[in-house]
């Protein structure tokens, strides 16, 4: 029995990462892209900004990062003021623990 319901759990937890988690990485990706608050010089800290899923078999979730190595700088410069990688996931949190919820029966 124990074994049935394990292999239940796996399936489901495929079904969130799949749907739920490539959902929000992409949809945190694309607003970040568009809200970034910076001037673009070269395009490459907007355009290199990155949603991805993360599956490490003991974290499931959603990660934004920036892939220039400036990014930091662009979070903490001027006290944050130009930061978009917390504002955008803080954003989308209470949707995608909402919707993960649903996967496991519960409501909103």
């Amino acid at each position: 029995m124990a074994t049935n319901v394990q292999a239940a759990m796996g399936r489901l937890l495929v079904r969130v990462r799949d749907t739920v988690c490539v959902k929000y990485a992409a949809e945190a990706e694309q607003i970040a892209k568009v809200n970034a608050p910076w001037i673009d010089r070269t395009g490459d800290a907007r355009r290199l900004l990155t949603g991805k899923v993360i599956d490490d078999g003991e974290a499931l979730g959603v990660s934004l990062a920036h892939r220039v190595e400036y990014g930091k700088h662009l979070e903490t410069a001027n006290d944050g003021k130009h930061a978009i990688l917390k504002p955008t996931i803080e954003g989308l949190r209470s949707d995608f623990f909402a919707t993960v919820r649903k996967f496991f029966g519960g409501g909103k």
